[in-house]
């Protein structure tokens, strides 16, 4: 049987535009591809989803829902634009998408998932920094450390240095609070 040329080349690039939606992501501590390891996958930071719809954004919407750090996920796909889990023993399947103001997805996913959650780091905070942590919100006199565990990393694109002292996060799409710091402890939170 003969494939004519055009047909060959045709059936090659949708191969290709195929493989390019799938990306690998890797454990940013032990290097470990989360969708292949054979390790507990977990949140490394508190995630807010909208709870009804089971759906996250890459620039941390602060919604209503709370799934706590250490929660033990199973990861089942990953694409250059979502990523889908589920908590593991649960039912039900949360995505989670790149917006597009995150330049690098793979970087975002690899501080919010990962094999190994350090619950003793955690426990060596404050009373007040494990307080707002098991809560999902920041607090007057948390440290930075503390708020990126309760309510994870502030969106790149509002917040480009963690050493900055004022922090942009979103709630939803239209609304944002300033969480703002002095001497590494926040000092503010502008609503």
């Amino acid at each position: 049987m003969k494939i004519s040329a055009p047909l060959l080349l045709t059936s090659g690039l949708l191969f290709l535009s195929g493989c390019t939606n799938v990306m690998t992501l890797n454990d940013a501590k032990t290097g470990d591809d989360l969708l292949q390891t054979n390790k507990q996958v977990y949140t490394l930071v508190n995630l807010h989803p909208d709870a009804s719809r089971l759906k996250l954004y890459s620039v941390n919407y602060q919604q209503d829902g709370l799934i706590p750090l250490c929660t033990k996920v199973d990861i089942v796909n990953v694409q250059n634009k979502r990523l889908t889990f589920k908590i593991d023993g649960a039912d039900g399947q949360y995505v989670l998408d790149k917006h597009s103001s995150s330049p690098d997805f793979s970087t975002y996913l690899s501080h919010y998932f990962g094999t190994e959650c350090n619950t003793s780091k955690i426990q060596k905070l404050s009373i007040l920094d494990q307080q707002g942590i098991k809560e999902g919100i920041a607090k007057e006199g948390m440290t930075k450390e503390g708020v990126k565990y309760a309510i994870g990393f502030p969106p790149e694109h509002k917040t480009p240095d963690l050493n900055s002292d004022e922090w942009l996060y979103w709630k939803n799409r239209f609304n944002t609070f300033r969480v703002e710091f002095k001497d590494n402890l926040v000092s503010n939170i502008v609503d």
